[in-house]
């Protein structure tokens, strides 16, 4: 009787301590990143920068896959539908949050969906203006109060994160009735507003936009962050002509929600050592992005983005199909 409970309670514990025997040997196959936009963005430079140190201390390839549309929600969508075994992550930013928000009939869900592994990175977004535009924040705020509905704005897509940075701004700012122009992308808005057909716009900046900067086609008048930006030092804050303003967007990884804690840990804690690197930090600068990691980090951003840009959505009216 005895040897039969003996044996009935080794077959248990067996059963139990596989999930946990997998996770210790994690990975024993390649790791997929699903990035939610065509090669070559952002989110994707991120990743090839992390993507070989990455592998080194892993033991097994990390590849890139792309799956762009819907503001990255096609991506986002199909990540959260995967198996949670750690064998597929999605690397996304502040879009991850804010497109649903905007949804009449949301895709997935940015808090119940997935599970946060770590932050990557983050950016602040530049008010770019057309050269026909005041040089100055306050003067072109002081301009733009005092002409409603007469100027142009280009979003990059509808219901991210510029188009809703963008809302918060008029509010704060007290400009009303502007005209947006949603575009699809960040290249083409940036476009328009070269050639005139938008005045301003938020977006991340870039080497073109610094580009565009020293030829005199465009105006860098502030950074969306409370203080001014260490990428961008000599460039004010918008909160020094609109007290309050205080926005910024982020890069980082999640996985599937129900994914084990500790392939979580490990990813992350991997990705935090490729994070400390010199090299990786300055590669990230030269994107305009602050290296900085954290599984605590990303998830209080989601949180936090998540009660801010509803507000905004709801309050401004925003939706799309």
């Amino acid at each position: 009787m005895k040897r039969r409970t003996l044996l009935a309670a080794g077959a248990a514990f067996g059963a139990l301590a596989r999930p946990s025997f997998a996770q210790d040997t994690w990975p024993q196959r390649p790791i997929r990143f699903i990035v939610p936009a065509a090669a070559g963005g952002t989110n994707d430079v991120l990743g090839r920068y992390i993507q070989d140190p990455l592998q080194k201390l892993l033991g097994q390839p990390v590849v890139m896959e792309y799956k762009p549309g819907a503001g990255g929600a096609i991506a986002s969508q199909y990540v959260a539908q995967q198996p949670a075994d750690g064998y597929t992550f999605l690397l996304h930013g502040s879009g991850l949050v804010t497109v649903p928000l905007v949804q009449r009939k949301p895709s997935y869900d940015a808090l119940k969906d997935f599970v946060p592994v770590s932050l990557l990175g983050t950016s602040p977004m530049v008010l770019m203006t057309h050269p026909s535009m005041p040089p100055t924040l306050a003067g072109f705020v002081k301009q733009a109060r005092e002409h409603p509905g007469q100027l142009e704005w280009g979003a990059s897509a509808l219901g991210g994160v510029g188009q809703l940075a963008m809302e918060a701004f008029h509010e704060a700012a007290g400009i009303r009735k502007m005209v947006m122009v949603p575009y699809p992308g960040a290249g083409p808005a940036a476009q328009a507003l070269l050639a005139g057909q938008t005045k301003y716009m938020l977006s991340t900046p870039s080497s073109a936009t610094a580009g565009f900067v020293k030829e005199g086609r465009m105006r860098l008048l502030g950074v969306s962050t409370a203080k001014r930006s260490p990428l961008l030092p000599d460039v004010p804050s918008i909160a020094e002509a609109v007290p309050g303003y205080d926005t910024q967007t982020w890069f980082g990884l999640v996985a599937p929600a129900g994914t084990p804690a500790p392939i979580v840990e490990r990813l992350g804690g991997a990705v935090a050592q490729v994070l400390a690197q010199p090299d990786i930090q300055q590669k990230f600068r030269t994107v305009y992005v602050v290296a900085q990691g954290g599984e605590r980090e990303l998830g209080e951003i989601i949180r936090s983005d998540h009660a801010l840009w509803g507000k905004v959505a709801r309050d401004n009216h925003i939706t799309m199909d």
